[in-house]
């Protein structure tokens, strides 16, 4: 049941984050990329953590862990590149932001299935035994 609702939610979330994708890429000739990138992005983390939540619920990892502290870190690293550069610089606040988000949405999916396939393993490995 546990392996069931991981592929669900590795699904779903890998679903959000194309239709995000093709969005983005669909709409590449309009002349506000930036903000609706940002925007998507924001779906696709709100996505990330109700994922997270059934994740962590569902089956514990050191992966999990990894992630929860990774997206801590980014968001310290946020702040204190907006304290530092408040005025002067803000285009690399807004670049790290959107490669941080991507880059994490990547880690969450392609952690997502090794999870499966580590499951998967484990529960061939347990039918074999018995």
């Amino acid at each position: 049941m546990k392996l069931n609702i991981l592929k669900g939610e590795v699904v779903l979330q890998t679903i959000v984050s194309l239709v995000g994708l093709l969005y983005i890429i669909s709409d590449y000739t309009g002349t506000t990329q930036g903000t609706e990138f940002f925007i998507v992005l924001f779906f696709v983390g709100v996505s990330n953590l109700l994922g997270f939540l059934i994740r962590i619920s569902v089956m514990a990892s050191k992966f999990n862990r990894y992630y929860f502290f990774g997206v801590i870190l980014f968001f310290l690293l946020i702040f204190l590149m907006a304290a530092q550069n408040a005025d002067s610089r803000i285009d690399y606040i807004i670049y790290f932001m959107g490669t941080g988000g991507v880059l994490f949405n990547l880690y969450y999916l392609a952690y997502g299935f090794y999870l499966i396939t580590k499951q998967n393993k484990t529960k061939k490995k347990d039918n074999f035994f018995s």
